[in-house]
């Protein structure tokens, strides 16, 4: 049977139906490379990693040269804490390929040290080839943290606005439609929305309680996560799912993008039944069928825009802030490798997002003041036990002494940047990290009050 169905199941996120094609077919013995990188991503995609790294062992037997398996399986590796296994495999693809940037940026994340002199030469080599924009922004990117080692700052900064220009480039509509929504539909109307239907009883998911951890990039949310994933109880961690954003999304584009849209007559509806089904079918992938109570955590930043949307599905939803200094988030969004969000390419664009997130968390403060926590990252890191006992209260769950040392936990994904940092004891906060490039707010501090504040 042709495996495409399979792959239709995956783009449309039907990741069980997908699982039990793909196993389906294996039963019957289709034992090809196609099959098993099929289970490989199916099983990542499903937070089921090791069994994700079995079949991509099965595909690498039948093809040892296959770069994007290699890659694959490396980055299995690398989600679950096995840096030398990661490192072992990009290494084997840069000696097959020196002339791939992804297995670079692999070494990069397990550790910068790990991008030896000949690595950058390489880079640099790699930067006069004619590669696409994808590759492009990637050797930038590299290049920038190679300067930054260095403490060359000027030469940083010069790689990073080639990488930002050359990111956003890469997926120019995607971006300038993403941008567009954000700044002129959600940002000016997530408390406008009217909404249609009623929810049905038959369709809702029972026995969780929905954890949503909101804010912005670099904010501490991974370690929130990561602590709460800590606990002893059913607590199913999905990482950044965007499945409310994108359900929300699918109902409107239609509407939004249309031709002669005029955005002062915007007026936006949702079908809460539709809506509904949509988010449940896509949680229902991570989920088993029993009546144990879960503790469903999602890590979709952006959800601050969608509380409100968010609740008239699951009423019983918490949300956790995450938040730190502003200028400190400004710089660590525009140093970091955020391809898929469309603000963080520019700085105007990342102050006039923060500008949003500022204004639209106060007003949800405000309504929902019983259902939004807000945790900063440094009061966090320096007194740890107090505010993890914090957040263990409100989410009813069981604190323990032993939440303190989750990062020994077995099992433990993590899917952001902040893998390797968090494999390791919390460090207090470090107030001075981003005072050598606070030169690229000066432009923009008339504008925002909150760039002078903090």
């Amino acid at each position: 049977m042709d495996l495409d169905i399979g792959k239709k199941f995956i783009q449309e996120k039907k990741l069980n139906k997908a699982l039990f094609f793909f196993l389906n077919e294996l039963e019957k013995g289709n034992k090809t490379i196609r099959l098993y990188f099929f289970l490989g991503f199916t099983y990542f995609e499903l937070n089921q990693i090791q069994n994700s790294i079995i079949y991509y062992k099965l595909a690498l037997k039948i093809d040892p040269k296959s770069m994007d398996i290699i890659l694959k399986l490396a980055n299995a590796n690398y989600v679950i804490g096995n840096f030398l296994s990661a490192k072992s495999l990009y290494l084997k693809a840069i000696r097959l390929n020196k002339y791939n940037p992804r297995a670079y940026y692999g070494l990069y994340l397990i550790k910068l040290q790990y991008l030896t002199t000949k690595h950058i030469l390489d880079l640099n080599e790699i930067k006069k080839r004619n590669i696409s924009l994808n590759e492009s922004y990637l050797v930038e990117y590299l290049l920038s943290k190679d300067a930054k080692q260095k403490k060359n700052y000027e030469l940083e900064l010069k790689h990073l606005e080639q990488y930002q220009n050359m990111c956003f480039k890469s997926r120019n509509d995607h971006n300038l439609q993403g941008l567009f929504y954000y700044n002129k539909i959600i940002s000016k109307h997530y408390n406008k929305i009217k909404f249609n239907k009623t929810l049905s009883k038959e369709v809702a998911i029972k026995n969780i309680s929905p954890i949503f951890i909101i804010g912005l990039p670099r904010s501490g949310s991974t370690l929130v996560e990561s602590i709460i994933g800590a606990a002893n109880c059913n607590i199913i961690s999905l990482g950044e799912t965007a499945i409310f954003n994108t359900a929300i999304f699918d109902q409107i584009k239609d509407y939004i993008y249309k031709k002669n849209f005029d955005t002062k007559k915007c007026n936006l509806n949702l079908n809460i039944l539709e809506l509904q089904k949509n988010v449940n079918h896509r949680y229902q992938n991570f989920l088993h069928n029993n009546n144990k109570q879960k503790y469903l955590v999602d890590k979709s930043l952006e959800n601050f825009f969608n509380i409100e949307s968010i609740l008239r599905v699951f009423p019983n939803a918490k949300f956790i802030n995450t938040k730190r200094n502003y200028k400190d988030s400004a710089i660590a969004i525009y140093q970091s490798m955020l391809p898929d969000l469309p603000w963080t390419h520019s700085i105007k664009d990342i102050l006039n997002y923060i500008d949003n997130y500022i204004r639209i968390l106060k007003f949800y403060e405000q309504k929902f003041s019983d259902k939004i926590l807000s945790i900063d990252l440094e009061s966090l890191t320096s007194k740890q036990e107090f505010y993890t006992k914090k957040i263990y209260k409100f989410c009813n769950l069981p604190w323990s002494l032993e939440i303190l040392k989750f990062y020994k936990k077995k099992n433990f994904i993590i899917k952001t940047l902040s893998n390797t940092q968090l494999r390791n004891q919390i460090t207090i906060y470090n107030k001075k990290k981003y005072e050598p490039y606070e030169i690229l707010l000066d432009d923009h501090r008339d504008k925002y009050e909150w760039l002078n504040k903090s």
